[in-house]
């Protein structure tokens, strides 16, 4: 009975912890973003990380630009669809890995996006980003704003890497 009840207060202490959002509750979060944010590399031979995020198309879309001006600019467009989050990445590989935000594993303040299909690859073969979290500033604390994100890529059908990078708003 002990442990019954030890293992149910942890249960609960853990979701309580991981409390989820709705995908409404992380799009508004995501237009907050607007702006520009600049951080360090996220790997050697990249350039310094600078994104600038906009919102767009009459409030419904958010554009994220990364890189820009740069030979590896890349696009990400965020949007609602019948209650979903969706994202898709316009990538300089030159496809189009699309995510849904798992409501899941997102809170208020990290937001989790997941492969769920994309154009122009083929996913058991082509290099493709496969993931994406964005932990979001803490609206809260006092300095400057910070916005973290990570994501992984797969090719082959299996995990080929991660990266991820620390951004400060700059305006």
């Amino acid at each position: 009975m002990k442990t019954l009840l030890i293992l149910a207060l942890a249960t609960t202490t853990a979701f309580t912890a991981h409390a989820a959002t709705t995908a409404a509750d992380a799009f508004a979060s995501l237009k907050k973003l607007q702006g520009e944010w600049r951080g360090p590399a996220m790997q050697k031979g990249m350039p310094p990380s600078h994104s600038i995020y906009r919102v767009t198309a009459g409030g419904s879309a958010v554009q994220e630009t990364v890189f820009p001006g740069t030979k590896m600019e890349m696009l990400s467009v965020y949007h609602m669809d019948r209650g979903r989050l969706l994202m898709t990445h316009y990538c300089a590989l030159g496809n189009q890995p699309r995510m849904k935000l798992n409501t899941r594993k997102s809170t208020a303040s990290e937001l989790v996006f997941d492969f769920n299909g994309g154009t122009n690859l083929n996913p058991q073969r082509d290099a493709h980003m496969h993931s994406l979290t964005l932990t979001l500033p803490n609206a809260s604390h006092k300095g400057p704003q910070k916005l973290t994100g990570s994501g992984t890529s797969w090719e082959g059908g299996k995990l080929k890497g991660s990266c991820g990078a620390t951004l400060t708003r700059v305006r």
